[in-house]
């Protein structure tokens, strides 16, 4: 099969929900690519705009939560009028089309962002001809303007307990697949705590703290981490920049010869890292969420960017899978409790894998697969 996987660049979420389905297209020897959906109409447009989104959500998140909150009041009133997005992803949709007859055929379509899903309804509204096409829900809640991908054959879901609110907006129930969100296949068949800790260089009886950002480093690390230090006693602390360089670097200049923190940056080995530590601080993202649901570590969710962080940081919190706190010294003394209480994190890993989907792509690529089936 030839599965074409469509993504966007605002955020590093979309993208690594993409690549983990391409990941398994190709484990299970089938053909398959990963295309920036607004850069088909303009790389320049689409970094810009990745550009001020991450600049937005970094330096102003609060506007960032205001925008949300606008759009899904606007989602909610306009209900039959289109949404500029919408009318811009028409737009593109034009390049997607002439896209598809030089590049295909194709026999799955599937969108990791929102923009893109609206293409495929909008050219599915106007009677092209499309393979089946799949919508992936990156956080465990409702969008604004999802409603306008409605013609899209299916719709993969976090979590079953959405079901119901995707329902209440008018999706058809027998288009929603609780799969969860794609992750990498590095997070199967995962090393042993022991494993972990001997790649890493750490020792088995080491108390270890994980801190991450998520692939921007976004969040008030800086002062989490300073704050923390205050409290961390003989206990280690790993901090993860992700891709902010700048953070690495100040991080490193302040803690200079203190052994027990260390400062990564960019590193392939998360899965590692969560297996290794005994309790994690992160902000609220839905893929690395997911990611710690199926390792099972005890998670202690930071203050989230208002707006789809804010959904997930109640769903976890509902569901008995993190501890989460919008202060530092509430995060930190949630961290210190967790790593105190054998008994307390026991229990959130027990509901950590009631949650925990770590096989979404695989059923993805099977929903294709037995479309195929049903079409010849």
């Amino acid at each position: 099969m030839k599965i074409l996987i469509l993504s966007f660049k605002a955020g590093e979420g979309h993208n690594s929900a993409a690549k983990a389905i391409l990941e398994r297209i190709e484990h299970e020897g089938h053909q398959g690519e990963v295309v920036d959906f607004l850069g088909l109409f303009s790389d320049k447009i689409s970094n810009a705009v990745n550009l001020a989104y991450v600049g937005m959500v970094k330096h102003m998140p609060s506007l960032f939560g205001v925008c949300y909150k606008f759009s899904y009041g606007v989602s909610n009133v306009f209900k039959k009028v289109h949404s500029p997005l919408y009318l811009d992803s028409a737009i593109v949709a034009r390049r997607l089309y002439d896209y598809l007859e030089k590049n295909g055929p194709y026999d799955g379509i599937v969108a990791t962002h929102l923009m893109p899903a609206q293409a495929l309804s909008h050219l599915k509204k106007h009677n092209c001809d499309l393979p089946v096409t799949i919508a992936v829900a990156t956080d465990y809640t409702w969008y604004p303007f999802w409603q306008e991908t409605l013609l899209c054959d299916y719709y993969i879901l976090p979590h079953e307990d959405l079901i119901p609110r995707y329902v209440k907006k008018g999706m058809p129930e027998e288009k929603l697949c609780p799969f969860g969100i794609p992750t990498s296949m590095r997070f199967l068949n995962l090393p042993t705590r022991a494993e972990a800790r001997a790649h890493l260089g750490f020792n088995e009886d080491q108390k270890l703290y994980l801190v991450m950002g998520g692939s921007m480093g976004a969040g008030s690390m800086r002062k989490f981490a300073k704050e923390f230090y205050e409290k961390l006693g003989d206990a280690h602390m790993i901090i993860i920049c992700g891709k902010n360089d700048g953070l690495r670097t100040s991080l490193e200049k302040y803690f200079d010869g203190k052994e027990n923190v260390h400062i990564i940056g960019f590193t392939t080995e998360i899965p590692q890292y969560m297996v290794a530590c005994d309790v994690l601080y992160t902000k609220p993202g839905g893929l690395s969420s997911s990611e710690a649901l199926i390792c099972r570590i005890p998670l202690v969710h930071t203050a989230p960017i208002p707006g789809c962080e804010s959904d997930n940081y109640r769903f976890f919190a509902r569901k008995g899978c993190s501890l989460p706190a919008k202060k530092i010294h509430r995060q930190i003394a949630n961290g210190i409790r967790l790593m105190e209480s054998p008994e307390l994190r026991t229990k959130m890993r027990v509901e950590q894998a009631k949650c925990a989907k770590p096989l979404s792509s695989l059923h993805i690529l099977e929903l294709i697969e037995k479309n195929q089936k049903k079409e010849s």
